[in-house]
This record gives structure tokens, sequence and C-alpha cells, in this order.
């Protein structure tokens, strides 16, 4: 079972709205707002505006307790609004991947100005939502010639802001068959050696062995540090030496957390084991393994969906059901997304309860799910649109910006897994299952004699009627999931009643969920 402590040093403590004891719902109303509240999920608003993610982090992400939120690159990259000229193909699509094709390290980007930038992060900050950028700094540019701040570039001779030729590998583009595992030792090392030394598509290489590539980009990670990010996700970190990367990041501060994105289905020449004594990593099987299962098998499987399946450590492994990238079909593609309606929530209620790595969810936008570069929702002139307009409305859930961050299903359960941290409560008891998609599991303390929550999961067409043991202490108790967002006094009825022997009748509709804890009973 993960230890769930070492997430904490990269916490804010923050006043919370949520009661953090055992009383009833009177007594809890009469909690105060400095309640302190762990928090332990994150959330991945992809191609969101500087100004929006400052409001989001104020009204919805500081009061829902989700830990951090992950952000676009925040430096110049290649102007979205000139490759239709280049790319025909792309003219009006103004692609969300170039901003995973650096220019400079200014901060203007399609997301906004330095001045909204610095905002946001202070608003963030004092929600008590620690701020993730993620950082591209594998490859440069390879199309056109200009950033969107207007910094001009030469692919072809290999002259960029900050970098002259001599600053780049050798060019030579990673094939296919390089990602292939060969029995062969020799074969292996130099397949390993492409992946990290030659071109990621066509985008020149950074060759992060060098004193000046490494100085410029730890430069850029303490300016973004001092600005007041928390926190780092580093991108194609599969593709770059783990030595180079951990010179890179020398010298940080020691509360600053780092993960990197590191693809590896396990039969590749490349290993995610190879990273995890620099900083923590994806852990893209257990996205690609649970949505398997949740499409195709069956949830009794879910008994031992940690590291006895083959996943890394768990303080180690940031999880997620799906990322930008392989909700369009790319790495180890998700079978799982918002299309997949009650499904795509049961497994984030799952991810969310379960005691296996730093869960991360995605807050995406309609692309429609034929072409899978289509940028943000964008006026004519390719500028983002807004997600929270200035009549205080919000664009979320239409067919642009789908903020599944905001269910209420997905949000209520950060809180859930909040609740289960600060009460130490990362040991599975009372595994309960049909052998088929009818789950159930308890939450406890490692020397506790009761449990602090109790999940449920019926992905089945029939109803869930079972009377089970829960390991909870006697009370009547509220479904969490389906109370009402932002809330600690209201219960959706009926009532979990749970008796002296710590079991419960539970009666359950099909492809739902049901979610308990001692923090929020009734009366007990």
């Amino acid at each position: 079972m993960p230890n769930w402590n070492r997430r904490l040093f990269h916490l804010v403590i923050v006043l919370g709205i949520f009661a953090i004891n055992n009383n009833t719902i009177a007594e809890q109303e009469k909690t105060t707002s400095s309640e302190l509240s762990a928090r332990t999920a994150f959330v991945q608003l992809f191609e969101w505006r500087w100004q929006d993610i400052a409001i989001e982090c104020e009204q919805f992400l500081g009061p829902a307790g989700f830990s951090a939120v992950q952000i676009s690159p925040p430096n110049e990259h290649l102007d979205h609004r000139t490759i239709g000229n280049i790319l025909p193909q792309f003219k009006g699509i103004y692609p969300w991947w170039v901003r995973y094709q650096p220019v400079s390290f200014q901060l203007y980007s399609r997301s906004g100005n330095p001045e909204a930038f610095k905002d946001m992060l202070e608003r963030c900050n004092a929600a008590g939502v620690a701020v993730y950028a993620d950082i591209v700094i594998n490859h440069m540019a390879n199309l056109g010639d200009i950033g969107v701040a207007g910094t001009t570039f030469d692919r072809k001779r290999k002259l960029y802001a900050h970098y002259r030729p001599e600053n780049f590998h050798d060019d030579c583009v990673i094939q296919q068959s390089d990602y292939s595992w060969s029995d062969n030792p020799t074969v292996r090392k130099q397949r390993a050696y492409s992946i990290r030394h030659c071109q990621l598509g066509d985008l020149p290489d950074l060759k992060t062995s060098t004193k000046n590539v490494q100085h410029n980009i730890n430069n850029y990670i303490q300016l973004l540090i001092q600005l007041g990010v928390s926190g780092f996700r580093i991108d194609a970190a599969k593709h770059m030496q783990p030595d180079d990367i951990q010179r890179i990041l020398e010298n940080l501060e020691k509360n600053i957390y780092i993960f990197q994105e590191v693809i590896d289905s396990g039969d590749q020449p490349v290993s995610i084991n190879d990273y995890l004594s620099t900083a923590d990593a994806t852990e893209f099987r257990y996205s690609y393994d649970i949505g398997n299962i949740f499409i195709d098998g069956k949830l009794a499987d879910l008994a031992n969906f940690d590291e006895r399946r083959g996943f890394i450590a768990s303080d180690k492994a940031v999880v997620f059901i799906d990322n930008h990238d392989n909700q369009r079909g790319h790495g180890m593609a998700a079978k799982l997304n918002h299309r997949e309606g009650k499904l795509y929530d049961l497994a984030n209620i799952f991810m969310l309860a379960w005691p296996y790595g730093y869960p991360k969810v995605m807050s995406s936008y309609e692309w429609g799910g034929v072409n899978d570069s289509l940028g943000p929702p964008h006026d004519g002139k390719g500028n983002t649109l807004p997600v929270h307009n200035t009549d205080g409305t919000i664009n979320c859930f239409q067919e642009q910006w789908l903020c599944e961050h905001r269910r209420q299903t997905i949000a209520n359960m950060v809180n859930f897994r909040n609740m289960m941290t600060q009460q130490s409560a990362k040991k599975v008891v009372h595994w309960w299952d049909n052998e088929r998609n009818k789950i159930a599991f308890g939450l406890a303390a490692k020397d506790a004699d009761y449990s602090s929550g109790f999940l449920v999961i019926n992905k089945e067409s029939s109803v869930l009627k079972e009377y089970l043991n829960t390991g909870l202490p006697a009370g009547k108790y509220c479904n969490v999931i389906n109370r009402p967002l932002l809330t600690i006094s209201q219960c959706t009825h009926p009532e979990i009643v749970v008796d002296e022997n710590g079991k419960a009748r539970i009666n359950i509709k099909e492809n739902s969920a049901l979610a308990i804890h001692t923090s929020y009973m009734i009366e007990g």
C-alpha cells in the first residue's frame, strides 16, 4: 500500500470547508472554516487560459479540495495562427500540439501573457492550489520560423533564441521498431540510444548532456519557481537520459514536486524504472489496464490493482484514467474518456478511492473524435475562448470545454480521498465482489480495528442488493458521491445504516456507486 505522507510536503495547508470530525451533521455545521483539509488528487486543465485557471482555483479547485492543477506549457511556442499557411490541412484547426513545440523561454503562450501567468500563480497559491507546469525540454519547434510572441528561429540551421547547432544531437529519426523489445542486448541498447538521442517526429533533439543546455533549462525552471510554480511535469522524459534530467534538476528547492512522462508498456528498450531515482513518473499501464477492465473485463480483477499487477511503486506513480495524449489514441491509447459516460465516472470513482499512486483528473475539451489535432475552443482568429464568462456563467459541459473535474461524482470523490488521507486510511479491508462487475471494499488505517471509508461500485445492468461488511462504526451515513457539490450539510437519500456488527444493507441501481466515510456521519 502507498505511503501517502510523502505527498504532503508539496500540499498547501488551507482553510477547509469540509468537516473532518465524526460528529453529526448538525455539529459539523458548527465547524469553522479553520478546519484543515489534506489534498491528495490534482487536475489537468488542458489548454485553459491563465485567467480562467485563476478563477477556477478560487471558485472550485480550492473549495473542492484539489491539491494542484497541471497547466499547459507556459513558454513561447510555435505560432498556432501560422500553421494553416504551412500545412493547409490544419487551416482553422489551430492544433493543440503547438504548445509542445518550444521557441523560447518567454512566458507568452496561447494561454496568456506574463502578467496573466503571474496573476494566476498568485491567486491559485492563495487558494491553496499548487501549480504544476508542463515543461518541454527535449526538443525545439520544427515548423515555420516564428513563435507566438514573434521570436524567430531557423529550424534548418538549428538557430534558436537560446541554442545553436552544437546544442543539438545529429539528425536521425526514431523509428517505430526502436520501441520494440529485443532479446539481443546489443540491439536493445542501440534502440534505447535512438529513443534518447534521435528526433521525436522531426523535432530537433536537444543535446541535454551539454552544460549550456542544462544551464538554460535550469534557469527557466528556477524562474518559474520564483514566480510561484510548485511542481513540474517533464514532457518526453523517456527521450532523454535519466542522468541528464538529474543534472538539469540540480539545486532546485526540495519541496518542488516533479513527475516525468515515461510511456512504458513493460516490454520496451527504455524502462520506466530507469527514471524512478530521479523523480516520480506517469504509470501509463494503469490507464491502459483500467480502461480494458471497465470496457471489456471484470471489476473483480481490480482487487490487486497496484504493485502486485506489475505497476511501479505507489509512492512513485502518477495515475490517471486518460490524459491529453492517450485520449486521442497516442502512446498507450486510453479506452476510457468522457465519451464513455457513466463508465468513465465509475473508473474515476475507483481511482480516487483506491490507495495507489497520485491521481490526476483530466479536464479536456471536445474535439469530436475525428481530428485529434484540433486546438482548444477558439474564435476565428485562433484566440482561445474563455471558460468563465464575464457574467459569472461558465462554458462547461458544452460541445466545447468539458470540465470533467466538475462532475459531481468525480469532484466529491476528491474530498473522499482527502478524508481517507487525513485518517491515514490506506489499507484495503473487507474486499467483496460477485466475481463479475459488482465490487466493494473498505479503507482503514494500518492499526485501526474499524474502517474509515467504504466504496461500492455496480457496473452491471441489475440492482446491487447485498448485506455487506463495511467495517465502519455503527451509525447512519450519507452517500457522498450524490451530495450537492461544495456542501457538507445536504444528504441525498436514502441513508445507509451500519449496524453494530459493521454491516449494512446496500441497495444501489445499475451503473452507479456509493461512498461513505466516518467524517460524514448523519448519526453516530
